[in-house]
């Protein structure tokens, strides 16, 4: 695919990397495998990714490509009959290296297992994902799907008994799908640089970088035209937090008009106290959820009730197969479940009110109080309590995004499975 992938460069310089990555994938998906391909593609498999005059140029000039490759390849024919030709000089295109999957750095638990055509249990697997990630991007610290999709592709051939993707007999989609998101994942949180902390030492100052923004529509805006009018409309939240002066309306929209300002604050060196002093109501649930939305293009409370309308079933059941028992289809359970699959740390992300007084994780958890109320802790410091399972989930996991915090180690692979 990068004859496909330097075409597109070369017909629509404008485009960014990740929209490039984008459109080869889509590409991939319908079927197009080289340039001749893409002379059957029309405007409407290009919507929603380019504009309809970018998908007109792109298909003119993947038309001419195509064109040019016939003429070159029919010019031995007519010099048969007599018809003197010019070969033209073509510069091969150098072809990027292949990516080498470093078993020889795989612990030998882990081959063991392969050799012998075992699954790996999920702790081997992951210490396998970072080590191909850390190899991979040592020298591309963006590499798009179709590379990983590459890369799990060669994973699942060489071995298919502990790779490939299936349930029962039968094969999910391509096969290895999980790996992909497995590393995809990997990517995104190791891009998400900067963890949150309530120490301010040795801590960088924070810019405006495509790394940073990484599963992020809205990171930090650029600049701030009206600066003093987002900061006088801060100190009428101040202030309306202190006296209660106005209507919850009205502290809606002034918190969507200094979305902005809030992302200032939230990615620089501020801890959650100070977070809480210069925006009293951010922690609110409404207007945590309506900041969360804003900032990945997406509802994350409904998404997720989708999600687990669509698929809690399937994994219930699935986790049942695995002698899990008492996992229902309500988030938390579903959450404790997932946890215990994957052999990761409960406490992490849930934990009684009771050992809570003893010792509080500084990312984000849920506290269980008693039915139907969880405190909600960041940086050991309760943010908020709320009275919905649903709720509780979808505000821990936006507390990740909306302060920049990295997974922590003892429940990263439940956290992408939830983000996935």
């Amino acid at each position: 695919m990068e004859p496909v992938r330097e075409k597109i460069r070369s017909t629509l310089p404008s485009l960014e990397e990740e929209q490039i990555e984008t459109l080869v994938t889509k590409l991939t998906d319908i079927g197009v495998t080289n340039l001749e391909d893409c002379t059957f593609l029309t405007a409407a498999d290009l919507d929603g990714i380019l504009s309809l005059i970018q998908s007109r140029r792109l298909i003119n000039a993947f038309s001419s490509a195509s064109q040019s490759t016939l003429v070159v390849s029919g010019a031995p024919n007519e010099d048969l009959v007599g018809t003197q030709t010019v070969t033209p000089s073509v510069t091969p295109s150098v072809t990027p290296q292949k990516f080498q999957i470093p078993w020889q750095k795989f612990p030998d638990t882990l081959m063991d297992a392969l050799k012998e055509k075992k699954r790996p249990p999920p702790k081997h697997r992951r210490h396998m994902i970072r080590i191909i990630m850390e190899d991979m991007m040592a020298t591309d610290t963006r590499p798009g799907r179709s590379k990983l999709k590459q890369v799990a592709q060669q994973l699942v051939e060489r071995y298919p008994d502990s790779f490939l993707d299936k349930c029962g007999i039968n094969v999910v989609g391509q096969g290895f799908a999980s790996l992909v998101m497995q590393m995809e994942n990997r990517v995104e949180n190791v891009r998400r640089q900067y963890a949150f902390s309530t120490s301010h030492e040795g801590r960088p100052k924070k810019k405006c970088r495509s790394s940073d923004r990484y599963g992020c529509t809205q990171w930090q805006p650029e600049s701030l035209n009206d600066f003093n009018s987002q900061e006088d409309k801060k100190k009428m939240l101040q202030d309306a937090f202190k006296e209660n002066l106005l209507p919850q309306s009205d502290i809606k929209r002034l918190m969507s008009e200094t979305y902005c300002a809030q992302r200032i604050t939230l990615n620089s060196e501020e801890n959650v106290i100070k977070v809480m002093e210069e925006w009293p109501y951010i922690f609110n649930t409404s207007h945590l959820l309506d900041h969360t939305e804003k900032l990945m293009g997406f509802p994350v409370q409904t998404k997720l009730l989708d999600q687990i309308q669509e698929k809690g079933k399937i994994i219930t059941e699935f986790l049942g197969s695995k002698g899990i028992t008492g996992v229902t289809t309500d988030p938390l359970k579903l959450l404790q479940g997932l946890v215990k699959y994957l052999a990761e740390e409960q406490k992490v992300l849930l934990i009684n009110e009771e050992d809570a007084l003893a010792e509080l994780p500084s990312t984000p958890c849920i506290i269980v109080m008693d039915e139907g109320r969880y405190k909600i802790s960041v940086d050991e410091v309760t943010v908020n309590i709320v009275g919905c399972p649903l709720v509780a989930v979808s505000y821990m996991f936006s507390l990740y995004y909306v302060l920049n915090i990295k997974y922590p180690k003892g429940a990263a692979l439940t956290l992408e499975f939830i983000q996935r």
